[in-house]
């Protein structure tokens, strides 16, 4: 196997070396003299070719749309070497250079971005290992607890000759790496993950997370999310490579990612909860594993793809809009909370008789005002929500049945989702207090997830100093015991 196959995406190495024609040209020009297909600097698949000045416009094959049409894009090509077939779907012609009679340079060149790549494979079960590509994994704060071994045996072998018998000599060399990694067992599937080794300031790097056979990819997405969240870091997928059990390369996927904001690679990892039972940022992998098999154990009952969705959103949102972003993050937890415990808390007012009490009346009064019918109508439609608590009333019941104390700074925070979602403008130099606030919107965010799964009995406060590490059930105004520092 070469050895660039565990080490980094292959994609490129394996189809722009000759092997492959593009034998389906779709939306492009063609026939296609050569090709090219590489990551941008942004992580994006862009193919570039080169074709006869003569050659044929791709797009006439294509429906013409009226300009501002939204539409799905579906266009493909298909590459194909004497052992492999690769679809490329999501194919998007941007650019076309003419032929230049200036330079005499005949061909035309087209550029195209394309949202994914897959290797056709025959038999799923071939597959051994599977190695999952990823991008913005921990490199600056967390100690994993296991190891990567790596030993490279180099051969060389060197001959000397001169006209009369050739000398020849032989040599071997061993090297040995070591680097870290996690293993975790989530839902039954072993796993690995590391971060490459990457020279960057920034505080992630590249990395893979590798698993036996070929878990479907919705399990490895819930897996990804569940870990982001657990990591304080939103993983990056681009794609994976496939091994036998020989360790030879049979197939592949890479993908344009989904990039929130650029930001996040400049992001410092926050846990939500403790990762360790003794030290701060060494990862145990026993309490590791807990969280990660909690939040995946419960990931459809929390809509937690939906969840952490808006979460990640509102992390990398302008800051002016984080309040309400985040606040919709909790009540959507809250209403995935309602539909498993109805029985928990109150989500009404009145019991059943005063309130058909209060409808009755209410209609009474409707129906004997002097009032178009128009506006009688609109009246009508009201007596659906007079049973209904104000919102914080709502909140209290919630965070009560959940035997979470919510203290005058968590309460005045709810506060900016409504400033926000009612586009009230801030007030002067108050951006510190609209950071701080923000944090406890987080805080808030993480105790509900963590009390909902039972990752834990402790969440990291990341609104105060040093990040604190407390109680599940208290504020931010209790007492500091222990520290995460980060």
């Amino acid at each position: 196997m070469n050895l660039k196959a565990w080490k980094e995406e292959t994609f490129e190495l394996l189809l722009n070396n000759g092997r492959f024609q593009i034998t389906d040209f779709g939306p492009l020009c063609s026939p296609i003299k050569s090709f090219e297909i590489k990551r941008d600097d942004k992580q994006r698949l862009l193919l570039t070719t080169r074709c006869d000045e003569k050659s044929r416009n791709g797009l006439l094959n294509s429906p013409q749309l009226p300009a501002g049409t939204v539409h799905s894009i579906t266009a493909c090509i298909t590459l194909s070497s004497s052992d492999m077939t690769v679809i490329a779907k999501g194919v998007i012609p941007f650019e076309q250079s003419p032929p230049d009679h200036v330079t005499n340079d005949r061909e035309v060149t087209e550029k195209a971005w394309i949202d994914s790549l897959e290797s056709q494979l025959d038999d799923v079960d071939q597959v051994y290992q599977l190695i999952e590509w990823v991008d913005n994994v921990d490199s600056s704060l967390y100690i994993w607890p296991h190891n990567i071994e790596e030993k490279l045996e180099t051969t060389a072998t060197r001959t000397f000759s001169g006209g009369g018998d050739k000398l020849t000599q032989h040599a071997k060399e061993w090297t040995v790496s070591l680097r870290r990694c996690l293993r975790l067992n989530i839902a039954g599937n072993e796993i690995y993950i590391a971060s490459q080794n990457h020279k960057s300031e920034r505080p992630s790097a590249p990395g893979f997370i590798m698993y036996k056979k070929f878990p479907s990819d919705e399990l490895r997405r819930k897996i990804r999310e569940c870990l982001s969240f657990a990591f304080g870091l939103p993983l990056v997928y681009l794609g994976y490579t496939l091994l036998s059990k020989e360790f030879e390369f049979i197939g592949f996927q890479a993908v344009t990612p989904y990039i929130i904001d650029e930001r996040i690679y400049a992001y410092q990892a926050l846990p939500p909860a403790p990762v360790g039972s003794r030290h701060a940022r060494i990862i145990d992998p026993d309490v590791f594993s807990k969280t990660v098999n909690a939040l995946f154990a419960h990931y459809d009952e929390l809509n937690f793809q939906h969840v952490s969705w808006i979460y990640w959103h509102a992390i990398f949102s302008p800051m002016h809009t984080q309040p309400v972003q985040l606040g919709g993050g909790i009540e959507a937890l809250m209403a995935a909370y309602r539909k498993l415990n109805k029985s928990k808390y109150k989500t009404c007012l009145l019991d059943n008789e005063n309130a058909k009490q209060l409808k009755d009346g209410f209609l009474e009064i409707v129906e004997s005002m002097t009032l178009p019918d128009a506006e009688k109508d609109a009246l009508r439609k009201k007596v659906s929500g007079l049973n209904n608590p104000p919102q914080h009333i709502l909140n209290e019941r919630f965070f009560a049945s959940l035997s979470l104390d919510m203290g005058g700074k968590e309460k005045k925070a709810w506060e900016r989702r409504n400033d926000a979602a009612h586009g009230n403008a801030p007030k002067p130099d108050d951006s510190i207090e609209l950071r701080r606030d923000i944090q406890l919107l987080k805080n808030t965010f993480h105790r509900i997830v963590i009390s909902m799964t039972g990752v834990s009995r402790q969440y990291i406060d990341c609104y105060s100093p040093k990040f604190p590490i407390r109680q599940l059930g208290e504020t931010v105004e209790a007492s500091d015991r222990l520290f995460f520092e980060g």
